[in-house]
């Protein structure tokens, strides 16, 4: 039962890695939505260095899953190994192209507004599967523990939401467009919500966590 729960532990690790790289390869690269978290964090550094999201992903991941490991235990670290690995290589094996391009014909802010809700969603999603399974995706929750371990006054959702926050007004400023900052707070919005609906339902988790 153990080994199989692990199994299924890797297997809902591996559709999050895969659900964040859809948005991010058919959406948010292409519109220059950046939601917060470390997948905004990437297109922005990306957009700025010309470095591929897919790399730049791993510069920014694997130190800080080397401290995680260290500073959260062992079986924490080795799932978040496996996903911070497995995100960038499904970012180099899914198409990358503008799945949504064509509602940019209709109106440009339609385009953002469905890629927000779309891409939200699914990020969200990836975000909660990791929870749910004992992982960080690596991302800004990650940070957010880390500078809570060595500064204790600050609160970790304090942190989190500077971090994405910063990360959101940066994107707009980047794209010289206001409207990218609007909408990528709006995704943003609806990825912490789509995390919280999907943790405290424990809708991934697998039988014996729930009980």
């Amino acid at each position: 039962m153990k080994n199989k729960n692990l199994i299924l532990d890797f297997a809902w690790i591996t559709l999050s890695a895969v659900l964040t790289a859809i948005p991010v390869n058919m959406m948010f690269q292409h519109s220059g939505l950046a939601p917060g978290g470390i997948t905004g964090m990437c297109i922005i550094f990306s957009s700025i260095t010309h470095i591929p999201v897919d790399i730049m992903t791993l510069c920014i991941s694997v130190p800080l899953l080397v401290l995680g490991a260290l500073l959260l235990g062992k079986s924490f670290g080795i799932k978040t190994l496996y996903i911070t690995l497995m995100t960038p290589l499904a970012m180099r094996l899914i198409p990358s192209f503008a799945i949504l391009d064509f509602l940019n014909s209709v109106h440009p802010i339609l385009e953002l507004f469905v890629e927000a809700i779309i891409g939200g969603l699914l990020v969200g999603t990836a975000i909660g599967i990791a929870l749910n399974h004992d992982c960080a995706t690596g991302g800004t929750d990650l940070i957010a523990l880390l500078i809570n371990h060595f500064l204790k006054m600050l609160k970790v959702p304090h942190i989190i939401f500077c971090l994405d926050a910063t990360v959101v007004v940066a994107s707009g400023l980047i794209g010289g467009d206001v409207m990218i900052s609007v909408f990528s707070l709006f995704s943003l919005y609806v990825i912490m919500k789509t995390i919280s609906f999907i943790t405290e339902h424990k809708l991934t988790a697998n039988k014996n966590e729930v009980q």
